[in-house]
């Protein structure tokens, strides 16, 4: 089995957890993935990735215009599930359990020209 590689690249950057998830009603929170999730179940569809995949490991990097102090944590929580339930609902993986699907680590980039985030998928037929 060999694994294929895809980038893909979603105008904006997903809001804190600390803003949509601790300090916030639930309803929030749950608005702001279902809005992830739709952007990432798009970049799926563009880039054409195989539906019925076996594993898929996701790293993300996350481009801001401005230097400042974040915690990469706090933007991983919304993407990981976000990006799990888009694969799962799209029909790209079985299920997002820890032997199917892997949302590793979340790298800040500041400052960039134009906000963004771009999500690598190593995946496996």
């Amino acid at each position: 089995m060999s694994t294929e590689r895809v980038s893909l690249s979603i105008p904006g950057t997903p809001p804190s957890f600390n803003k949509v998830g601790l300090r916030s009603h639930w309803a929030v929170g749950r608005a702001e993935k279902l809005r992830w999730q739709g952007f990432i179940a798009i970049a799926l569809m563009e880039r054409q990735v195989p539906r019925r995949l076996k594993r898929v490991d996701v790293k993300a990097t996350i481009r801001f215009k401005q230097r400042r102090r974040r915690d990469s944590g706090n933007f991983k929580v919304i993407l990981d599930k976000a990006c799990g339930d888009a694969l799962v609902e799209g029909g790209w993986l079985a299920d997002d359990t820890s032997d199917l699907y892997d949302f590793g680590r979340v790298e800040l980039l500041a400052p960039c020209e134009r906000p963004e985030t771009i999500l690598v998928l190593d995946y496996v037929r």
